[in-house]
């Protein structure tokens, strides 16, 4: 080994250490705060509502029930609101009876929860119902497009909602008003918003347009397409294209099981409906007359057409049907003679017919024939 050569050790190079984690950002508390006071909002809602009802039947002033229909409207779109907040959290509004409701039901609920109700009107609507589980999902859709559709138009211009089926399926709920309309580049990025998309660059304030936020949340959620449009006479046009899957026939009330079926009279011992306390007929009741007691009537005897004797029934039985056919005994059965002062028989109809007819156009000939003389 040469001594002149030094002899180096190289240390292996060493990885440098991985960087450590991120700290965990502590959970974002507001949501939970908003949900809370939505909640306590709503149970507020529905706590003045219950007493609000009650007052509103013991009132006889009309002016005062006025009043109390007023605040009652205003205390609905209270919950409306709180309603909103939980949707915009992301949160899903449980209904406590969820049921499948017509498309006339869901206009007339989303009318009812506008402050500018009195306004709308109602067009074609398609006999279909929507089911249960969208139901309130899409009334609360109508109803922001109704209440944007009612603020910005004239106060005396009426909304037009109606709702038309589609092709495939589907119902095409439209929303027409009478305003100034929407600037395109507006219109753009309010259609973007309601299909889930962000233009960019985004000149458009969210916090402006709550109700079309609120839209877009349940349009996602529910696979809905909205879309607003301008009119050319003027006003603007909201469509929501309702999904077939969303969709179903309106269902008959059945009676419930094990429900007694109505008599077809009411017995002799049920009477006559007693009149009103204040004396007299009862307003919405009809008079009827008091069922006949057969008991002791005469019996009077059918008489049937001739044939072959049939096997006589025991008492309190069913009559039952033999299977003779009646043309065989048709000819051989006498028809009783005519009544010469009851006018012609029956064979003799189609005769008297023709004769008349006859008579008819001699008559008109010859008043033809008179005037062109």
């Amino acid at each position: 080994m040469d001594p002149t050569v030094a002899q180096w050790d190289v240390a292996p190079q060493e990885t440098p250490p991985p960087p450590p984690p991120p700290a965990e950002e502590p959970p974002n508390p507001w949501p939970a705060i908003c949900e809370q006071f939505a909640m306590r909002i709503m149970a507020s809602a529905y706590q003045m509502g219950s007493h609000l009802e009650a007052v509103e039947a013991d009132e006889q002033n009309p002016d005062r029930l006025e009043r109390l229909y007023r605040i009652d409207h205003a205390n609905t779109r209270i919950r409306r609101h709180a309603e909103n907040l939980q949707v915009l959290l992301g949160r899903r509004v449980e209904d406590a009876n969820p049921q499948t409701v017509t498309l006339v039901d869901v206009v007339r609920a989303a009318s009812s929860a506008v402050e500018h109700y009195a306004r709308i009107r109602v067009g074609h609507v398609v006999d279909l119902a929507v089911v249960e589980f969208a139901a309130d999902d899409v009334i609360r859709v109508l109803t922001e497009l109704l209440d944007n559709a009612t603020r910005f138009s004239p106060p005396t211009a009426p909304v037009i909602v109606s709702a038309f089926i589609t092709e495939d399926g589907s119902v095409l709920l439209r929303i027409e008003d009478a305003g100034v309309g929407l600037q395109p580049d507006h219109l753009s990025q309010l259609n973007a918003l309601l299909n889930g998309r962000l233009v960019t660059p985004a000149t458009l304030d969210p916090a402006a347009h709550l109700g079309l936020a609120v839209v877009a949340h349940l349009a996602v959620a529910r696979q809905l397409r909205v879309a607003l449009t301008n009119r050319p006479s003027g006003g603007a046009t909201a469509t929501v294209l309702v999904p077939g899957a969303l969709l179903c026939e309106i269902p008959t009330a059945a009676a419930p099981a094990g429900a007694p079926v109505p008599p077809a009279w009411p017995s002799p011992s049920a009477g006559i409906p007693s009149p009103s306390p204040g004396g007299g007929a009862h307003p919405w009741s009809t008079p009827m007359a008091a069922p006949h007691d057969s008991t002791n009537s005469p019996t009077v005897p059918l008489s049937t057409l001739p044939g072959p004797a049939t096997a006589q029934q025991p008492a309190g039985s069913l009559p039952q049907r033999v299977p003779t056919s009646v043309r065989d005994q048709s000819a051989a059965t006498t028809r009783p003679p005519a009544d010469p002062g009851a006018g012609s028989p029956p064979e003799a109809w189609p005769d008297e017919t023709a004769a008349f007819a006859a008579g008819v156009s001699d008559a008109r000939t010859t008043s033809d024939e008179g005037q062109q003389r």
